[in-house]
């Protein structure tokens, strides 16, 4: 029961930083690259540190597949933004 209250924990802080500050970013690049823009060196940082974050919630992911959905369209959402920022780079 502990483990299960800890993991609790996380999950709720973990769902607060996407709603308040993971999706609004990812929204805004959306934005951005649907506008014909590309991503720059502060964009790419960005990405580059949810990924890794990312990375070190895939064993909660496994223990809570609920929240699988989510993940994996959060995923492509910033899949979209990156082949979207590519594409722009090659006009």
């Amino acid at each position: 029961m502990q483990v299960e209250n800890k993991d609790l924990g996380v999950i709720t802080v973990l769902l607060k930083r996407f709603e308040h500050e993971r999706l609004p970013k990812a929204k805004a690049l959306k934005a951005k690259v649907d506008e014909g823009n590309m991503l720059d060196d502060a964009d790419l940082s960005y990405l580059e540190q949810v990924l890794t974050d990312s990375h070190q919630v895939m064993g909660l992911l496994n223990k809570h597949p609920e929240y699988a959905a989510l993940a994996k369209e959060t995923i492509k959402l910033y899949e979209d933004i990156m082949t979207t920022s590519q594409r722009n780079s090659n006009l």
